[in-house]
């Protein structure tokens, strides 16, 4: 799929430099200017993207569409294009780096096994291969920034997690539910280890809670129950029983 997008689109001398750089931002513009009156609206980025073998989705079409539209004005001008472009290259850049180990400008599959073991996700070598070949447009296997650019050129993704949680929903790579990382916390949680903290305070309090509030369940229970038996004495067996639950659980708890 982003192979097309390479050889129909990009052009092949097309490089890191600024000139050629705009010239291939100005070439996919018109490609997706479809009246050719120098601004893309919501539904000619879908249509466009979808006539180049990219059909990305409604939720990333409108992220992407979202994020580009500086000025809230419906539509995407050259400029804004351009802008966009430019500021998710550079997010891919640092994505690319974090993946690149030796730093000789390509992607090897035992640096993918590398990278994701570092955030706590193990994949095998044939894995990693699998996600290279759906990016690696020359049959190298190994995928040099070029590829790597041209690939997540209209992807939404902003970081390498996001990149892996792209592998993990698509049907490039199964990886199950290695990355358990939750989407909820924040980068500080994740990176200082508070996220299993908090997982594990969830876990006892409601235990806890289960605990402590299961002895008052019972005793509403024997409460209602015991009404029917008018020689036992509710109260006295209540309150022994409330007493008894109570104890256990100071002592269970170390309290």
């Amino acid at each position: 799929m982003f192979q097309l997008l390479r050889g129909f689109v990009l052009p092949a001398a097309a490089c890191d430099g600024s000139r050629d750089g705009d010239s291939r931002y100005a070439n996919l513009f018109k490609k997706l200017d479809l009246n050719e009156d120098g601004r893309v609206d919501i539904a000619e980025l879908q249509t466009g993207l979808r006539a180049m073998g990219i059909p990305l989705g409604k939720e990333a079409e409108e992220k992407i569409f979202k994020a580009g539209d500086t000025n809230q004005d419906g539509q995407l001008d050259f400029e804004e294009f351009m802008q966009y472009l430019k500021d998710h290259e550079k997010k891919m850049k640092l994505a690319f780096k974090s993946l690149d180990k030796n730093n000789d400008g390509k992607i090897e599959p035992s640096e993918v096994v590398q990278s994701l073991k570092i955030l706590g996700i193990s994949i095998s070598e044939k894995q990693a291969e699998k996600i290279l070949q759906s990016i690696d447009a020359d049959g190298t296997m190994s995928v040099d920034w070029n590829e790597w650019r041209d690939h997540f050129m209209f992807n939404p993704a902003t970081d390498i997690e996001e990149i892996i949680r792209y592998w993990k929903h698509s049907t490039v790579l199964d990886i199950g539910d290695s990355l358990t990382v939750p989407d909820e916390f924040t980068e500080e949680e994740k990176k200082t280890g508070q996220w299993w903290k908090q997982l594990l305070a969830g876990g006892v309090a409601g235990a806890v809670s289960r605990t402590g509030t299961a002895p008052l369940d019972r005793l509403k229970v024997m409460m209602q129950v015991g009404v029917m038996f008018k020689n036992v004495s509710v109260s006295r067996v209540s309150l022994h029983f409330l007493e008894s639950c109570y104890r256990k659980l100071m002592a269970k708890h170390n309290i």
